[in-house]
């Protein structure tokens, strides 16, 4: 393997420098192109195919890649993207046309199933698919502390993890926002600190982080100085120590940016269609507004991106029923089950108040119990035991229910 690796890194420093436009390509886009390209090469070694010379590459093994790929249940959009990247590969060895197109590969996986989705039909985040995100990072804290501070950094912040690793936590920090950046794209972005919990997360990183330091691994095993390619396999091989895969809990290290997002859109009362929203929730002009203004926190400037982290509203506008979250609220007292209906801790008492005055406007009328409920879900998805309530509180409090109730329709909740 270590020749089949030595002869690729020859390859990638001659030509992974070079766009096909002849500009230089980016520090992400080298490092992005030479994980994607040893990760193809590896699992073909794995597949137990000799390859000794990258050039080898041929149809048979691409035809391989991808019948794995699918077997094991790689997104559409994964798959496309690693052939992407072969493609490229293949233009560089002078065998520009080999790599075809997905479905060349897969002749008897029907045409829909290969098809790029670009908005999420489902939620991406980690609270969503029944992973406690606090009990990970506790995880993630007993195997490695860095590791630990950032996932807690990607859950506060929605940071990719390009960003994660080459985050100086002192630099970025200038007050009232989070000012990243070492972006895709090299473009900044002010991401505002909305949550006296993200101020936490900040405050408790830069306690840990030396002030010249950024949040990835100094160094490799070996003593090494780790680079930003030697960092992201370690994150990967890290997220897999505490179970976070595909395979293996049906998410990957980026559900966490999915999940930020919803939360972000949930901090600006919108109900993101993953997790039971429409787009009949407001006017469509203050839905936009809204949207734009998540997507500028996620390092994007067009709104219909932020379908592809937490689904399409649609273009039916149709103003929801006046009485939606009273009928959210009103499935979810059946739904949530007893062992969650405790008494309220002091501390969070005068919180809860607030929380059921603001149902009760909704005409919702619940007990107090039911409301400190699905606060502590939702701020679960913050990665915290009880998460300081804002202004607005009524689109997270429906998201908590929608969540209950959609648990106990599947089957997957006993009340």
């Amino acid at each position: 393997m270590s020749t089949l690796i030595s002869q690729l890194n020859a390859i990638l420093h001659k030509n992974a420098g070079t766009r096909v436009n002849g500009k230089v390509a980016s520090e992400r886009t080298k490092s992005a192109t030479g994980e994607h390209l040893k990760a193809s090469f590896r699992l073909l070694l794995d597949l137990n195919y000799r390859l000794t010379n990258p050039e080898n590459l041929s149809e048979k093994h691409v035809k391989a890649l991808c019948e794995y790929w699918y077997k094991n249940k790689y997104a559409a959009k994964s798959i496309q993207s690693n052939l992407s990247y072969l493609r490229k590969f293949c233009r560089w060895i002078g065998k520009a046309n080999m790599v075809k197109n997905v479905s060349h590969y897969l002749p008897d996986v029907p045409p829909s199933e290969l098809r790029v989705k670009s908005s999420a039909t489902r939620s991406k985040s980690w609270a969503e698919n029944g992973i406690d995100v606090a009990k990970k990072v506790i995880e993630a804290d007993a195997i490695d502390k860095r590791f630990g501070l950032m996932l807690r950094i990607a859950v506060a912040f929605g940071l990719r993890r390009h960003e994660i690793m080459q985050c100086c936590p002192w630099k970025v920090d200038r007050g009232d926002r989070f000012a990243a950046y070492q972006t895709k794209g090299g473009r900044p972005r002010d991401i505002y600190i909305d949550t006296a919990e993200q101020r936490i997360v900040l405050d408790q990183i830069k306690k840990l982080v030396k002030k010249n330091e950024y949040l990835g691994w100094q160094t490799k095993h070996n003593g090494q100085t780790a680079s930003i390619e030697s960092n992201l396999g370690k994150w990967h091989r890290m997220l897999a120590k505490i179970g976070i895969t595909k395979k293996d809990s049906n998410v990957s290290g980026h559900g966490l940016r999915a999940q930020y997002a919803e939360n972000a859109a949930l901090i600006a009362s919108v109900i993101p269609p993953t997790l039971g929203g429409s787009g009949g929730q407001m006017a469509k002009e203050d839905l936009d507004l809204k949207r734009a203004q998540v997507s500028e926190k996620l390092g994007h400037s067009r709104i219909s991106i932020t379908s592809a982290y937490y689904g399409s509203f649609g273009r039916n506008n149709t103003p929801d029923s006046p009485n939606r979250t009273k009928d959210a609220i009103a499935a979810a007292v059946q739904a949530i089950p007893l062992a969650k209906i405790n008494d309220i801790p002091h501390d969070r008492m005068e919180d809860c108040i607030r929380l059921t005055t603001e149902l009760m406007m909704a005409n919702a009328y619940v007990d107090p119990r039911l409301a400190h409920a699905l606060w502590e879900y939702h701020s679960s998805r913050h990665c915290t035991a009880w998460l300081t309530p804002g202004e607005n509180n009524i689109a997270a409090l429906e998201a908590a229910s929608n969540h209950f109730t959609q648990l106990q329709t599947s089957g997957a909740l006993k009340t």
